[in-house]
């Protein structure tokens, strides 16, 4: 280690020991807080005693005494105000040659994708924030369009992603290396053309591949990292089996089972840097886990435990394309601090289903993800929190429409359930079946972790729980 990176390291456990030593400060003031109004309390009450006897006090002997200073009378406290905001995370968006040809042939001359959000873009415009994962590339025409294993959609899927109400891509995943550098680069312009923010890449090797967003007057940091999925093989770096060539993985934000140490000191330098920008709270996505296991391994509970101990508010994961368990995590030098985690969003859009995947005992699973709403707030106390997270499980609605070829519609399964005709769930005869199904797996899977973690939110004094 060199001089460097020794003073990088020494400033960043600096920053993590001030945050610490700010939300210490902070527990200790409210205790004080509680204890001042319990004596001013008392103090009152002996007043009016006082008075109502007829005996006045006159002399500073007869006032209330706390620490030695004499309280001659206080200040009406003031409110506690805030300010608030909501982001909505869905996890993989894939387009694979059925949806390819969908949107062909209702494209007029190009490719229509808005089929597939219709029954959704009111849920995500109404967010404050909406983020994606865009897993797949945007090479070009000119490069042939293409589903699994070397995806490259057309640009007008950003079109219709951009028109359903989101604002954020995640392109930190096993897909974004697909065609090579110059695929990597293009997608990433593609998305800045069209006035959306990515994070988890980068054009050039010198920028950032995370973002401080301000919503609402909030500043959220954001952060987004794929496992390289090698096995820890670092002879040869490789993403989804692709060799990257030299110099290429400057621009991507990967990392390897065995370089743990990299990833995390990455981490450190980008939360310091965030905080140091303004940033209130710090969601890390990330790319990990074995496909279509729905239950997270010890490899991404390691991880996730070293996010949450450097100061990682939420943790939203993806890639198993399949909706896994969620916890709440609990820092390891500091209690007080809690980090949300939902391993896996599963699917958000993609071909991939129970009659596609033969021989997959969790192929039905494809078909279901989640829609994560987080309610964040500023207090006046200078207090930023997670005060609320809202799971929305969706399902893929595939069958053969009328043209002919497979439409693909993400509904939000209550809703759906509730008006089957609104929600062209009669389209199929399994429709119905196959969304009552995923919902009763999805909240068992779910179960109540994040109801416990909302009653859990330790809210300032002045604010009544909600």
């Amino acid at each position: 280690m060199n001089g460097d990176e020794r003073q990088t390291n020494s400033t960043v456990n600096d920053k993590i020991q001030q945050r610490k030593a700010i939300r210490m400060r902070k527990r200790r003031r409210k205790k004080l807080l509680t204890l001042l109004t319990a004596i001013l309390l008392v103090g009152a009450i002996i007043f009016s005693i006082v008075i109502f006897s007829g005996d006045k006090p006159e002399t500073e002997e007869n006032l209330p005494v706390v620490g030695g200073n004499v309280i001659e009378g206080s200040e009406p406290d003031l409110p506690v105000t805030y300010t608030e905001a909501t982001i909505l995370s869905v996890g993989d968006i894939l387009t694979h040659i059925p949806q390819l040809e969908y949107a062909k042939a209702v494209g007029n001359g190009g490719y229509d994708f808005s089929n597939s959000f219709k029954f959704i873009s009111s849920i995500v415009s109404s967010a404050d924030y909406a983020v994606a994962n865009l897993e797949t590339t945007l090479s070009g025409e000119g490069q042939g369009y293409s589903g699994f294993p070397a995806f490259n959609s057309p640009d007008s899927l950003l079109d219709a992603i951009k028109d359903a109400g989101f604002d954020m891509m995640l392109f930190a995943n096993n897909h974004c290396y697909d065609r090579r550098l110059t695929g990597f680069i293009r997608t990433q312009e593609q998305i800045t053309e069209r006035g959306l923010a990515y994070i988890g890449a980068k054009t050039q090797p010198q920028d950032k591949a995370y973002q401080v967003v301000d919503i609402n007057g909030i500043k959220v940091g954001m952060l987004n990292y794929a496992e390289d999925l090698s096995g820890g093989n670092t002879e040869r770096r490789t993403i989804n089996g692709n060799l990257i060539s030299d110099g290429d993985l400057d621009y991507m934000n990967l990392y390897n089972l065995s370089l743990l140490d990299e990833l995390y000191a990455d981490v450190d330098r980008a939360i310091a840097d965030m905080h140091e920008n303004g940033a209130d709270l710090i969601i890390a996505y990330m790319h990990w886990g074995l496909e279509y296991h729905t239950e997270h391994n010890k490899y991404q509970e390691d991880v996730a435990q070293a996010l949450c101990d450097r100061g990682v508010d939420v943790i939203i994961g993806g890639h198993p394309h399949v909706i896994q368990d969620v916890e709440v995590l609990t820092d390891s030098a500091d209690t007080g601090h809690k980090t949300l985690c939902y391993y896996s969003l599963g699917n958000f859009v993609s071909n991939q289903n129970r009659l596609t995947l033969t021989g997959n005992s969790s192929a039905q699973y494809t078909e279901a993800g989640l829609m994560v709403q987080l309610t964040v707030r500023k207090y006046s106390t200078g207090e930023a929190m997670v005060v609320s997270a809202e799971s929305i499980p969706t399902f893929v609605h595939r069958y053969n429409a009328s043209n002919g070829f497979y439409a693909h519609e993400i509904l939000p399964i209550a809703d759906a359930l509730a008006d089957p005709a609104g929600y062209n769930l009669n389209a199929s005869s399994f429709g119905k079946g196959n969304a009552a199904s995923l919902y009763d797996f999805e909240t068992k899977l779910l179960g109540d972790t994040v109801e416990k973690y909302n009653s859990s939110v330790d809210l300032p004094d002045g604010i009544p729980a909600e």
